[in-house]
């Protein structure tokens, strides 16, 4: 379970404070499918540019090179984990909506909350939840079991995993972005996106994820780690100070609006699976 070449070979690019932005367009080109989806989020309402972005080499310069790299992986995951799977619980389009919804969520949070970099929590939001994929699609009947107990118990689902398997998706998913040598910001922020006050050090970006994902749905999920709250120098009672981020839920919806080229991007990938599985069960 690797990331394409080109992903891997980006994100050491971005890293290297000598590259250029001719370094990081020439390297996308090399990979039309991505070329299309970049441009094509360029030029989304998310961004709002007011003039077409034609050119990769334009991408580059305008998003700058964080953005274009967490774009790149962004997509990259959405076509890796896109589909419906084995899971005849467990929702994959739910789930990237839910997923979406947060990384749209920690980007708007990001703005409020004065977190230095936007591109990084879109993305930390998009993956903060890919534990749960790699369970659905490696262990499906486990997994099954896990949203039967949560239903069944009334469990959170991190309790359900723990009951289950003895390990979390959160877990999980931390592992996977160990193995893809993920920037070490988004590995902590999956492993610890249910329990910022885990972190040593700077929780900045777990924090945020965790707070936009209680901005994006409630059920099922204990209260807050009041170190997300002090991680941005929230000190008032808890109670009041979601009361505040529930307060941006308004504007989430609207900036979720502008998000639909990344949901397009998801279904796209779904229905050129769906496609395929037709057309091998047409030949068998």
């Amino acid at each position: 379970m690797t990331l394409p070449t080109v992903i891997t070979q980006l994100i050491s690019l971005i890293d290297n404070p000598k590259t250029s932005a001719r370094n990081v367009a020439q390297l996308i080109s090399t990979d039309q499918a991505l070329t299309a989806k970049i441009l094509k989020l360029a030029n989304s309402a998310f961004y709002g540019f007011p003039r077409e972005i034609a050119t990769v080499d334009l991408a580059v310069v305008v998003l700058g090179f964080e953005t274009v790299k967490n774009l790149g992986l962004t997509v990259s995951v959405l076509e890796r984990f896109s589909g419906q799977g084995d899971n005849s619980q467990f929702d994959r389009q739910k789930f990237w909506e839910h997923s979406i919804a947060c990384g749209v969520a920690a980007k708007l949070l990001a703005g409020r909350l004065t977190y230095r970099v936007a591109g990084e929590a879109f993305a930390a939001g998009i993956l903060h939840d890919i534990g749960k994929l790699i369970l659905s699609q490696y262990f499906p009947t486990e997994f099954d079991e896990i949203l039967q107990v949560m239903r069944e118990e009334d469990l959170y689902i991190g309790k359900a995993e723990e009951k289950v398997l003895g390990v979390t998706h959160a877990e999980v998913g931390s592992w996977l972005a160990e193995r893809w040598n993920l920037p070490r910001s988004l590995e902590e922020t999956i492993a610890f996106h249910h329990a910022p006050g885990r972190v040593e050090g700077s929780a900045e970006l777990p924090s945020l994820v965790h707070l936009a994902d209680f901005l994006c749905r409630r059920e099922r999920m204990p209260n807050p780690d009041p170190a997300s709250l002090r991680s941005f120098g929230i000190h008032e009672e808890p109670r009041a100070a979601m009361k505040r981020i529930f307060a941006y839920g308004e504007q989430l919806h609207e900036e979720m609006a502008k998000a639909e080229a990344f949901t397009s991007i998801a279904n796209s990938e779904a229905e050129e699976e769906g496609s395929e599985s037709s057309e091998e069960g047409n030949d068998a």
